[in-house]
């Protein structure tokens, strides 16, 4: 059981971690291009606006013609758009190709996750916690560790070499995919082009972008002030960001644990609140112990309220729509980057935290209401209450 969700999650990282990757490669392709600044973060916020729009499409094009077909197709993608990238020989076309990358990069995670909801259906409406969490951590450990491999990629082989470490990356999840991945049925006419989605699913989604505001923003903020106001060179501010994905893969296993013993709602309250913690210390952060410190909180809280949500949008979601549902709460992650891009852009101050810093807490309190008030329990006319409490 452990091939499937292994192959799944390899195929998977390549969307978080070409969405990270990018940020500490913009400044050589700016220089290199003579762009200007506005311009050359078009690489970024492209791939932004087609990951909130394009996942649920891949979803339902899985769910009708099949999952293995559209995940393969993706690392397809991925592997020729960056030999693509990195012979570019100017500025449009490379924006060109990063649209397609992130077309390719969308296509994964919901047929991945169709075929293991497909293949392990749980008795509670959702895949066995252990393989959500699998998924779940390779994401958040891919999201954060991007600027760190990034970082030494650019300092080897310029920013070229951000796009060409995609080429063996997809050849072996290419192969491990047509070893380890079995053809499940599609629905083909009968599934929806796009799912009507459930109240619990809408919820589920909003909540996963409003976190994913908080992410993302010291995800930005950190490297940034690191450079600015601490004076570090670019490789250690990525490494700031080091325990937002170190400490998720340690406690993804225990938010299994934690959800079998206290319940789903727990889960996401505890999160939720370890969240508002972080995002205190980050606001009073003036040094870099403090900034380390709400990091290791924020990936503690990252951790626990992505396995929780990820959980529950099998919880909320048809089995018909799966592909499709997680389409649709993939771009939510993409919402909530986007929206901490553009607001952090407004708020930051390169002498302190302070702006992002009570940008987090704000929807950091948010976001723990919403834990309280989240329907974690499957509706009753869906076919009774089988969720966790």
């Amino acid at each position: 059981m452990g091939r499937l969700p292994a192959a799944v999650a390899l195929g998977s990282l390549f969307n978080p971690l070409n969405s990270s990757m990018i940020s500490v490669a913009l400044a050589r392709i700016e220089a290199e291009f003579g762009v200007g600044v506005a311009a050359v973060t078009w690489l970024a916020a492209g791939f932004y606006l087609v990951g909130i729009m394009v996942p649920p499409v891949m979803g339902a094009l899985a769910d009708r013609f099949g999952a293995r077909l559209v995940f393969c197709a993706g690392l397809v993608t991925m592997g020729v758009t960056g030999v693509l990238a990195a012979l570019a020989p100017s500025f449009p076309v490379l924006v060109a190709v990063r649209l397609l990358q992130a077309f390719g990069s969308c296509a994964t995670m919901p047929a991945g996750m169709a075929i293991v909801q497909a293949v392990m259906p749980g008795e509670d409406g959702r895949p066995p916690p252990r393989v959500i969490a699998m998924i779940s951590m390779v994401l958040t450990a891919s999201a954060a560790a991007g600027p760190v491999l990034g970082g030494f990629l650019v300092a080897l082989g310029g920013w070229r070499a951000i796009f060409l470490v995609n080429v063996p990356l997809a050849a072996l999840a290419f192969a491990v995919a047509l070893r380890r991945l079995p053809r499940v049925r599609a629905e083909g006419a009968r599934a929806a082009a796009l799912p009507r989605p459930s109240a619990g699913l809408l919820a589920t989604c909003g909540q996963f972008a409003l976190g994913n505001v908080v992410f993302y923003v010291a995800f930005f903020a950190v490297p940034l002030w690191a450079q600015s106001a601490a004076g570090l060179p670019a490789q250690l501010a990525g490494l700031l960001v080091l325990p937002l994905a170190g400490l998720g893969m340690v406690v993804t296993p225990l938010a299994v644990t934690l959800t079998r013993r206290a319940g789903m709602r727990k889960v996401l309250v505890l999160g939720s609140a370890l969240l508002l913690a972080g995002s205190c210390v980050m606001l009073a952060a003036r040094t870099v112990w403090p900034v380390l410190v709400a990091g290791a909180l924020l990936g503690v809280a990252a951790a626990l309220t992505q396995f929780a949500l990820n959980s529950l949008v099998f919880v909320h979601a048809g089995r018909r729509e799966t592909g499709a549902a997680v389409g649709v709460f993939q771009a939510s992650r993409y919402v909530g980057a986007g929206t901490a891009a553009v607001l952090l852009g407004v708020l930051f101050d390169r002498t302190g935290l302070d702006g992002g810093g009570w940008l987090m807490a704000g929807v950091s309190v948010v976001v723990l209401a919403g834990a309280v008030l989240l329907p974690v329990r499957r509706p009753a006319a869906s076919g009774g209450d089988r969720s966790d409490p």
